[in-house]
């Protein structure tokens, strides 16, 4: 829309208005002026035509020849108004005329013929209609009329004249109005020009203005507001150069002791690098001579470890080596950093067998996870190349790092170490490495600082570190032209990446597999952990061979049921010491059909791993299993002869001093009948006060302690044997009859080395006495032995328990009817009182008196109730199975307990089955 300037609004405004209001009212005037001319000519023809007509009709009564000079006269009269007059009769004859030259009879009028007066304007003329009054007789005695034609012209000349006369009255009250209009814009711009003369020295800066008249109210109070905003602006005009010198004399002031400071500051940046290039001069000194001496250490700790030691002196030498190992991750830490920092740090990339090089480094990390019963799997994706090149000591390093960690901060559960690339071209691939823990996780708030060096342990984590690692690993794998990262939360564990660029290396850098003699081989794998047989299995079919694989005890029995022979039996287990006989007769089962038999077990003690072999195994590899020992484990019967098994050495005596504590003498009798065959000194307690009393004057290899005894029971006084005794380090072992799931954990958190469940037997306490008196401290998971149910005696257990002794086993059997009377009547006593913690204590006690005894039936029973208990039952809720329980105990009071003649004869084997 085009803008509009004030001048001209002022003159519309003026202008507009009154040319409005003067053409409305000279239209208005101009049409009643009109009117009236119109109304007068109407008028003035009918008191012409009137007359004519009364006249005219007496004539024609009269039969007059007068009308003719009527017609001419008031022609005559009225002209030069009447243009003419004219009679017609009744059918539009003409009868007189004033004027024959114009003739009337053409006219539209003749077919109306109105009853009355009446007016037609034709385009020149007014035609007025008059009827005669009265029929005359003469013409068929019907009426005629008069006609009479009127001239327009003077009218209209009327009509003109006064619309000219409006027009102008009009047109000078637009000019006046103008004028005024004009004289009114005159004013207006010259205060307008004043004005906007002061606002121009305004924005000049000139602030002294000069007042003017202008005349106008408005624009004079808007002078004013601009003589007020003009004194305001030299005002503050006067204090903003104030305010400007005083600034500008501050910051040249702050500029000169900026410029100082930049000084200073240069000197001390120059300082604090050169300090900088000084420090890690230093770190990397001390860190090359802090190695010399702990390797020194190290290297002589494992040599003395391989001389005979006591266990003190053991225990001692394995917690300097553990020290001066953490000492030593802490100094290439430091030394790592400090290369990092200036640089130095190079990556040097070769030819290098990528399987071959992780799994030497799970291999490091295997006894960590084994001492916290973790499941460690290393598993290569499909298609991932084994022949790269990269730098095997910084990947190695990185993947130590990042996995020792999710070790370290899982408590349980598994370790998941997954290996897969990209190809990026035909020579360069990206190599991804993650590893999955179910962990305690990390929580938000730390994740952010979890790369920048500092420790995210809290105050009660277990294990703290310099919190340097996963900076070294950030910054190595960003060398490497790679990237880190994780995925993490709280309570759910947690997922570090890492990835690096790596290129493709055409020739085999390691040793080839003997594959050939696995191609096709059949195999029985039974594995109950779901990574670690994802992990075997994807080798075993990566080498050709045809492999049958179990998850659960019930589909191997079934697999074995099919009577379907393998060549290779494969096994993976958790192993404990209390399981060795588990896994000893699964070994002796699977080698019915089976040509050989393999262990994946996640312990690397050799003793265990002794007894195993022992037991007609094959070979015994620690977890996770290494690709190129266990290919080479499974190829060699196929590649050489098989070496015969080596005969059982002469049991010896070995010089332990051992004890044992149990309130039950039946149990204590027969644990230390079969410890008398193994060491050569036995001492014994009835309850954990006297076996405290003992630790405190003697020093001990091994301690067998029960955990329900009077007096003082098992717990109580393990942790006074660990707080102030003579044997503070001192192995000691619980046994127990029976114990729910998570007793074990437990347990060991209380003080103790292991857990072992009644019966005991030859084979579980020489495992026991092997690796305790080595001071080789795995803690493997342990599962309660459940024993089939059996009729009310079976001598046949009796005798296994009592190590193939018959006497023994009867003297056993014998003592425990003998307690029988006095134990139903601490039964029945409980169940009167409804002391359900003393009917658990009389259950438990009856309970490991049976366990060597050979009475299944009772053991059982025991076993249920005391289960039953410990789980918050009620006495009332078992009453079905205590009312059992009396009856086998009268049952067994009847028995005969005499040993049967074909078992009197002591068996020279010893068949131990749990």
């Amino acid at each position: 829309m085009p803008k509009i300037g004030l001048r001209l609004w002022l003159i519309l405004s003026a202008v507009l208005p009154t040319l409005l209001v003067g053409i409305l009212l000279g239209g208005y005037f101009n049409y009643q002026q009109q009117q009236d001319l119109q109304r007068n000519l109407h008028e003035q023809a009918a008191n012409i035509a009137l007359p004519l007509a009364i006249s005219s009709q007496q004539l024609l009564l009269q039969q007059s020849k007068g009308v003719q000079a009527l017609l001419e006269h008031a022609h005559r009269l009225n002209s030069p108004l009447v243009i003419s007059i004219s009679l017609f009769d009744a059918d539009g004859q003409l009868l007189f005329t004033s004027n024959s030259q114009r003739d009337l009879s053409n006219q539209t009028i003749h077919q109306q013929k109105p009853a009355r007066l009446s007016y037609q304007p034709q385009d020149d003329m007014l035609l007025v209609y008059q009827p005669l009054l009265k029929t005359n007789p003469l013409i068929d005695e019907r009426p005629g009329y008069l006609l009479l034609a009127m001239q327009q012209q003077p009218l209209a000349l009327q009509q003109q004249v006064h619309l000219l006369n409006t027009a102008l009255l009009v047109s000078a009250v637009v000019l006046l109005a103008l004028l005024f209009g004009l004289l009114l814009v005159q004013k207006q711009l010259t205060a307008q020009r004043r004005l906007k003369r002061q606002l121009q020295q305004l924005l000049d800066g000139q602030y002294r203005l000069k007042p003017y008249a202008l005349g106008i109210n408005e624009l004079e109070q808007l002078q004013q507001g601009l003589l007020q905003l003009a004194g305001q602006l030299n005002t503050l005009e006067q204090e903003m150069q104030q305010n400007i010198e005083q600034v500008t004399g501050d910051l040249q002031q702050s500029m000169e002791q900026l410029e100082i400071q930049n000084i200073q500051l240069e000197f001390s940046r120059r300082k604090a690098v050169e300090e900088n290039r000084q420090k890690s001069d230093f770190l990397a000194k001390m860190s090359h001579e802090l190695r010399t001496p702990l390797n020194a250490v190290i290297g002589f700790t494992r040599q003395l470890l391989k001389t005979p030691l006591n266990p003190h002196q053991s225990d001692y030498l394995h917690t300097i080596q553990k020290s001066a190992n953490s000492l030593l991750h802490l100094v290439n830490d430091v030394l790592d950093f400090s290369r990092l920092e200036e640089g130095r740090m190079a990556i040097n990339p070769e030819p290098v067998s990528l399987r071959d090089l992780l799994n030497d480094a799970v291999e490091l990390l295997a006894a960590n996870a084994f001492d916290k019963q973790l499941e460690l799997v290393l598993l290569f994706e499909t298609g991932c190349p084994d022949d790269v090149v990269a730098d095997p000591a910084r990947l190695t390093q990185i993947l130590m790092n990042i996995a020792g960690n999710a070790i370290k901060f899982t408590e349980h559960g598994s370790v998941v170490i997954r290996v897969s690339a990209t190809a990026l071209s035909e020579e360069q691939l990206n190599l991804h490495i993650s590893v999955k823990d179910t962990g305690r996780g990390i929580s938000d708030d730390k994740q952010s600082r979890l790369f920048d060096g500092t420790s995210i342990s809290e105050q009660q984590d277990q294990q703290t570190g310099s919190g340097l690692g996963l900076l070294i690993c950030k910054r190595l794998v960003l060398a490497m032209q790679g990237n880190i990262g994780f995925d993490s939360k709280l309570g759910e564990g947690s997922t570090f990446w890492f990835t690096i660029k790596c290129q493709k290396h055409q020739l085999t850098v390691a040793e080839p597999l003997p594959l050939t003699q696995l191609e096709n081989k059949r195999v029985l794998y039974f594995e109950p952990q779901q990574y670690s047989r994802e992990a075997t299995l994807q080798l075993l079919n990566s080498w050709g061979m045809q492999v049958t694989t179990c998850a659960t005890k019930g589909q191997l029995q079934q697999a074995l049921s099919s009577r379907q022979h393998y060549d290779i039996g494969l096994v993976g287990r958790a192993v404990a010491i209390n399981q060795v006989n588990d896994i000893i007769a699964l070994v002796q089962q699977l080698r019915l059909s089976c040509h050989f038999v393999y262990l994946l077990v996640n312990t690397l003690s050799p003793n265990l791993r002794e007894v195993l072999l022992g037991s007609g195994a094959t070979a015994c590899l620690p977890k996770p299993a290494h690709s190129r020992k266990l290919a080479l484990a499974l190829a060699q019967p196929y590649s050489q002869p098989a070496l015969p098994a080596p005969d059982e050495e002469k049991q010896q005596r070995a010089a332990l001093r051992v004890l044992t504590v149990d309130d039950n003498e039946a149990n204590l009798k027969l644990i230390n009948t079969l410890l008398s065959d193994r060491v050569q000194e036995l001492e014994s307690a009835h309850d954990g006060a006297a076996a405290w009393q003992k630790t405190t004057q003697h020093v001990y290899d091994i301690i067998f302690m029960d955990i329900n005894m009077p007096v003082m029971d098992g717990i109580t006084a393990c942790q006074r044997i660990r707080q102030s005794s003579l044997n503070e380090h001192t192995p000691i072992i619980a046994v127990t009859a029976h114990a729910l799931e998570g007793e074990r954990e437990r347990l060991l958190a209380l003080g103790f080395n292991e857990f072992l469940t009644k019966p005991l037997d030859e084979q579980m306490l020489h495992c026991t006495l092997q690796e305790f008196c080595a001071l080789q401290k795995t803690q493997p998971s342990a599962s309660p032995v459940i024993l089939q149910a059996m009729p009310l005696i079976d001598w046949t257990q009796a005798l296994q328990r009592a190590a193939g002794k018959a006497e023994l086993a009867q003297e056993m059997l014998q003592l425990l009817i003998q307690s029988l009377p006095q134990a139903s009547r601490q039964i029945q006593q409980a169940i009167t009182d409804n002391e359900q913690q003393l009917l658990l204590h009389a259950l438990h006690k009856l309970h490991g008196a049976c366990c060597y005894s050979g009475v299944p039936r009772l053991k059982n029973l025991l076993e249920g109730l005391e289960t039953q208990l410990k789980k918050g039952a009620s006495i009332k809720s078992l009453e079905p199975e205590l009312s059992e329980l009396e009856d086998v105990l009268a049952l067994l009071l009847q028995a005969d307990t005499r040993l049967p003649p074909e078992l009197s004869q002591p068996s020279s084997t010893t068949v131990a089955q749990a």
